[in-house]
């Protein structure tokens, strides 16, 4: 009964570890949009989505040498594939979504898809069925996302809708492809090869729009925050969570991001906070807290 207890009280922390790098990862994604805005007016969404892809690239092959990790990956390539193709995909789509729809109304549909479709996704392809607590949090971080953005003015159509849809469903099947990449690789080599592939997929974006911009000093700075701490950590981080932590239950943990934005637009940008905003982080933040420290049975 003690081994028993000692096996289960075991799991429950690598779940509750899993959970916390996860939302780590989001806190670091957080920081995309902030460090996008003090970019040169030059910048498009689609070169810094795929500067950011290469500069994480480069920057994780460095890393794996350095720490010896850089081995052939011990993999299913098709789902390597996939895995990247998501990747590339979902930089086109958020930022089209944006685009098309607006700054608020793409974030939001984007990130509220995300858990939705990966509960879908983590049912089809690993059988697992979210616990009671999930639907509970989701919905909670759903509501806190609308509040954050009730101040969007933006004027969409229901059919630019289907970009931000596109792209929450891209991740969602990103986070359930790449799932089973780390059971026998570590993080940081397999979002090097995701990085690399999803690059070479992005590289006739570098043909289109211009990218002079990134030699300047400027330019540099903002490239290397983001390849490196919004997307070189924050992936690594979400990977590593993911070893121990439920695809749906990974998406929802993945709405700390916007909690994230919110603190740093306040903080380092002035942006305006109001009572709706303040109302919206606080269900957000409660959404993980039950997430992350009241874990609800699983039932596969």
């Amino acid at each position: 009964m003690n081994n028993a207890t000692a096996v289960k009280s075991q799991a429950d922390q690598s779940k509750k570890d899993g959970s916390l790098l996860v939302f780590l990862g989001a806190l670091c994604f957080s920081g995309s949009g902030t460090i996008q805005a003090l970019a040169p007016d030059e910048a498009t969404p689609f070169i810094v989505g795929a500067l950011r892809l290469l500069v994480a690239g480069m920057f994780l092959i460095a890393w794996c040498y350095g720490k010896r990790l850089f081995q052939p990956l011990k993999a299913d390539y098709f789902k390597l594939f996939l895995s990247a193709s998501a990747l590339a995909g979902f930089q086109i789509t958020f930022f089209l979504g944006v685009q098309k729809a607006g700054v608020a109304a793409g974030t939001v549909v984007t990130i509220g898809t995300t858990p939705i479709m990966a509960a879908v996704f983590g049912l089809l392809f690993y059988g697992e069925i979210p616990s009671k607590n999930w639907y509970v949090s989701t919905a909670m971080a759903i509501f806190g996302l609308v509040l954050l953005n009730l101040n969007g003015t933006e004027t969409f159509s229901v059919t630019a809708l289907l970009f931000p849809l596109s792209a929450g469903t891209i991740y969602a099947f990103y986070l359930s492809q790449s799932k089973d990449l780390v059971r026998e690789n570590s993080p940081e080599l397999v979002m090097t090869y995701l990085f690399l592939i999803a690059s070479c997929l992005l590289i006739p974006i570098w043909v289109f729009f211009p990218c002079a911009w990134i030699l300047s000093v400027r330019g540099i700075t903002v490239a290397l925050g983001l390849g490196i701490l919004a997307t070189a950590l924050a992936y690594c981080l979400v990977m590593a969570g993911l070893k121990n932590c439920d695809t749906a239950k990974a998406a929802t943990l993945s709405l700390g991001e916007p909690l994230g934005a919110a603190v740093l637009g306040f903080a380092v940008l002035h942006e305006a906070l109001n009572l709706w905003g303040l109302i919206g982080i606080a269900a957000i933040f409660a959404s993980v807290l039950i997430l992350v420290y009241q874990p609800g049975k699983k039932n596969i």
